[in-house]
């Protein structure tokens, strides 16, 4: 958003054709600005801030494994390998009736959980299974905020009984 770029709009088109947001440019306008993403925060915070950031994601997925393995009525497949957490409504057996109204019932759950706004969760399909994700990503989600999303999930859960 530079004073030589504001008359540039992303609705402008020259010949037919849009014409390139400059302001993710390099300062020549050639190409995007990849490394500095990246070079920027490393260099004004250094490794040390982003080790302990990614502990503190790996840290909150484990728990959120932990605590998501109590609730009942909840299958916690696997425990996380990064910072994504995996669970679903349980099946009462492995028929294909039964693994479609867990399907059902988790599919109804998500919309439970989202409907909150106060979290957004997404799901996937694993092996016919529908499934919940819980993705710790964003630098500003700490031990408050997954204890407020925990608390919104078991709320969720409880009203499916």
């Amino acid at each position: 958003d530079g004073a030589y770029l504001r008359d540039v709009s992303r609705q402008q088109t020259y010949g037919g054709e849009h014409l390139p947001d400059f302001a993710h440019m390099a300062p020549e306008l050639t190409r995007d600005v990849r490394g500095i993403r990246l070079w920027l925060p490393l260099h004004l915070h250094g490794v040390a801030a982003f080790r302990s950031a990614l502990d503190e994601k790996l840290d909150l997925a484990a728990y959120v494994h932990d605590r998501l393995a109590t609730v009942r009525r909840l299958e916690v497949p696997w425990k996380p390998q990064l910072s994504t957490v995996a669970f679903r409504m349980k099946a009462k057996s492995s028929s294909a009736d039964d693994i479609a109204a867990a399907n059902q019932a988790t599919q109804e759950l998500l919309g439970r959980i989202n409907a909150s706004g106060r979290i957004l969760l997404s799901s996937t399909e694993i092996d016919g299974r529908f499934t919940i994700r819980v993705c710790i990503v964003m630098h500003r989600t700490h031990a408050d905020s997954i204890a407020e999303a925990l608390d919104i999930i078991r709320a969720a859960v409880a009203q499916s009984d």
